[in-house]
C-alpha cells in the first residue's frame, strides 16, 4: 500500500491510498490520518486505487468518516461494505 499526500489550494489535506488496505497499512493509514484528525484539519481520502480492503480498513474508514473525514473514488462494492459493516463502538 502506497499513500501520496497530494497537494492542494483549499487547506484540506488529501491523500491519495494505492494497492492493498489490509494489516500494516491500515495501521500506517489509521497513524496517518490521526495526525490530521486529532490537529481538527480537513482531511479526504481518495481511495480510487485501492484494490483490497480488508475488515480492519473498512472499520478505519468508518471512523474516519464519523471524525469528520471525508472518502473519494469508492467503488460501489466499497460503499456497500462501509453502509454494511460500520464499526461497533
Amino acid at each position: 500500500m502506497r499513500i501520496t499526500r497530494v497537494q492542494g489550494t483549499d487547506g484540506v489535506a488529501r491523500l491519495h491510498i494505492e494497492g492493498r488496505l489490509s494489516a500494516d497499512g491500515v495501521t500506517e493509514l489509521g497513524a496517518c490520518c490521526e495526525a490530521y484528525l486529532a490537529a481538527r484539519h480537513p482531511l479526504l481520502l481518495d481511495l480510487t486505487d485501492v484494490t483490497f480492503i480488508a475488515s480492519d480498513g473498512v472499520d478505519l474508514l468508518n471512523r474516519v468518516v464519523r471524525r469528520g473525514g471525508a472518502l473519494t473514488g469508492c467503488s460501489p462494492f466499497l460503499r456497500e461494505m462501509l453502509r454494511e459493516h460500520p464499526e461497533e463502538i
